[in-house]
């Protein structure tokens, strides 16, 4: 019995530090402040591609 509760407390402590270690690279790339610049960046990009198809002509 004491080798079963060995094994059931090491997995018991692997699952438990995989979760925490999820928790916090979720957290970590969740806060990132360099979206904001990339979604600008990608609206001027879509702004200047339908301004370049308005001046393109139609056969």
């Amino acid at each position: 019995m004491k080798n079963f509760r060995k094994i059931i407390l090491l997995f018991t402590v692997i699952f438990v530090s995989g979760i925490i270690i999820t928790v916090k690279t979720v957290n970590s790339s969740l806060q990132k402040k360099d979206t904001l610049e990339k979604a600008s960046e990608i609206e001027k990009d879509i702004t200047y591609l339908l301004k370049a198809e308005k001046t393109i002509e139609t056969v």
